[in-house]
């Protein structure tokens, strides 16, 4: 137990105070420690062993324990006891005192200490008590003077408050009032930004109207060649993205396959310091070491992208500039302006002279679709006439062959396919062939067949030459001269045959008898009289505008107003 107060050497249960006690265990680590640096530097035999360490540590303690019962006894001024005193050398023997009466002693004084750090430890919280009490009144008149400034100060500062809250009021109502005209005056200031804005807004409907009417002016070939100027800069700048991605990506790629050869450099120096080996192992540690770090080079590029595929990452970007304008000063209108009239008086005077030779053209149809009507009636009836004599003809065809049928075998047929047989030999002769003793008809045509197609193969490799061109011309000239003066004397033996055919049916006519009509002629009815009614059609001027918008693109309506698109029948 800690005593309170009183003498240390009365009281044997003292405990010294903490940092004492921290000080004796710092002095106890700094001896060992001492220790254990001299006994390091000590020599083997001059060092102990356990057991003689134990018996200097007990001779040592009760050498302490000596010292300090003599310093005990000097203190109370008496002679002190050594175990080694006596006469001659001889230890006196010290008398044993009985533990009993030790016990009781210090039980006795462990007791009246114990009485006495009670009734001390009472006193003092008595004391501490009293204090408190004397503490607390004093905090209680404190508490009640400080409530008493609380409420005059709260009383001044209320007072204090109403008359802040009433000049605070004052102030906000003037405040009030100000904002009011601010607000107002701010909405003026609105609606005179909102009517500029609105004017601004008109101004620049305007320009935007102007400058969509001049993008109109503005030639074909300037825009083209703005717009392929704009792909252009798209186009270098997604080059040039593209380039420097690709170059990041080649120095990283680049970077990573170094990383990689130095480290296998580094495993290849560790492996060969390691331990040594044949020559063999080598180049074939070597051989294994270049194609792991193929295998990681391929892995490495094919992890970053090529060309192609950065390319079709990357897209257009637009650099959101507008595109100038084509006009810059007011004479390049004027100028665009005096074409186009020009043009304009140009195309008009076009469409007049287009117009005058329509209406020709237009008069020169209805004259020529009234010639060509009449004209296709004059053909209707020649074609109806023409019928007529084919279908004479393909009945007088036919009585032909009911003739040929009943005359089938007669000596009359037989005498014509005898004429045919002598031509077909003649031909055959001819054309330069023997003629033999019983010769077939078909075998001699062929024959004819083959030296004609032999003929026409010679003209073809003559009229190959110049020369052989002109002769050729020559010959079928002649020829023709030949065919035309046969075909003429033909035609004169045919119309002589007419002639005396006429001459001889007028002969028999004249020399006939007369037949006398006996009676009256059959009168025929006359036909009803045909009246032609003209249909008047109401000209809506459909087909002029079509054929107008068909040439011109426009076309005028009953009102003079023009108009574009396609004309539609009313």
């Amino acid at each position: 137990m800690l005593a309170a107060g009183g003498d240390d050497g009365a009281n044997p249960f003292w405990l010294p105070p903490d940092d004492q006690i921290f000080a004796i265990r710092e002095q106890e680590r700094q001896r060992r420690a001492e220790e254990r640096d001299r006994v390091s530097s000590m020599r083997v035999w001059e060092k102990t062993t356990a057991s003689s360490r134990i018996h200097r540590n007990r001779r040592t303690q009760d050498v302490v324990d000596d010292m300090l019962l003599t310093t005990e006894a000097t203190g109370k001024g008496r002679t002190p006891r050594s175990h080694s005193e006596g006469i001659g050398g001889r230890e006196v023997r010290r008398e044993k005192e009985n533990i009993a009466d030790f016990v009781a002693k210090k039980r006795e004084m462990f007791m009246v200490q114990m009485s006495l750090d009670v009734k001390k430890a009472e006193i003092l919280k008595l004391d501490e008590r009293a204090k408190q009490k004397e503490e607390a009144l004093k905090k209680s008149q404190l508490m009640l003077e400080e409530d008493v400034n609380r409420f005059d100060a709260f009383l001044e500062s209320n007072d204090k408050k109403a008359h802040a809250a009433l000049k605070n009021a004052e102030e906000m109502t003037k405040k009030k009032q100000e904002a009011l005209q601010r607000i107002k005056l701010l909405k003026s200031q609105l609606s005179a930004l909102q009517s500029e804005i609105a004017k601004h807004r008109e101004q620049k409907d305007e320009c935007m109207r102007y400058r969509t009417f001049l993008e109109d002016l503005t030639p074909a070939e300037w825009k083209q060649a703005k717009k392929q100027e704009k792909a252009s800069r798209k186009m270098r700048r997604r080059r040039a993205k593209v380039e420097a991605r690709l170059a990041d990506d080649r120095a990283k790629m680049q970077a990573e396959i170094e990383a990689e050869e130095r480290l296998m450099e580094e495993k290849a120096a560790e492996s060969a310091k390691s331990r040594r080996r044949q020559r063999r192992e080598v180049e074939e540690e070597q051989k294994e070491r270049d194609r792991d770090l193929d295998t990681r080079r391929r892995r490495i590029r094919r992890k970053y992208k090529n060309r192609e595929e950065i390319e079709v990452e990357i897209e257009d970007s637009s650099s959101g500039e507008e595109m100038d304008l084509y006009f810059k000063e007011p004479k390049q209108l004027l100028d665009v302006f005096t074409s186009l009239e020009e043009s304009n008086l140009f195309l008009i005077q076009n469409s007049q002279d287009t117009e005058q030779t329509l209406e020709e053209l237009q008069q020169k149809f209805t004259e020529t679709k009234r010639v060509s009507e009449a004209n296709g009636e004059k053909v209707r009836q020649a074609i109806a006439l023409l019928e007529k004599q084919i279908a004479d003809e393909q009945q007088r065809c036919e009585e032909c062959r009911q003739k040929r049928k009943h005359m089938d075998g007669t000596p009359e047929q037989g005498e014509l396919l005898g004429d045919l047989s002598n031509k077909i030999i003649d031909v055959h002769t001819a054309c330069g062939n023997e003629a033999e003793h019983d010769p077939d008809n078909l075998v001699m045509l062929s024959a004819i067949e083959a030296k004609l197609e032999a003929l026409l193969l010679n003209f073809d490799e003559v009229e190959i030459t110049e020369k052989g061109r002109d002769l050729m011309t020559q010959a079928e000239k002649a020829k023709e001269v030949e065919r035309r003066s046969e075909a003429k004397n033909r035609r004169k033996e045919f119309q002589d045959l007419k002639v005396k055919e006429r001459l001889q049916a007028s002969l028999k006519r004249s020399q006939a008898p007369i037949h006398r009509k006996m009676g009256k002629q059959i009168m025929y009815r006359s036909a009803p009289l045909f009246q032609a009614r003209k249909i008047v059609q109401e000209e809506d001027g459909y087909e002029e505008a079509v054929m107008e918008h068909e040439v011109f693109g426009i076309w005028m309506n009953r009102d003079g107003v023009p108009n574009a698109a396609q004309p539609a029948k009313s």
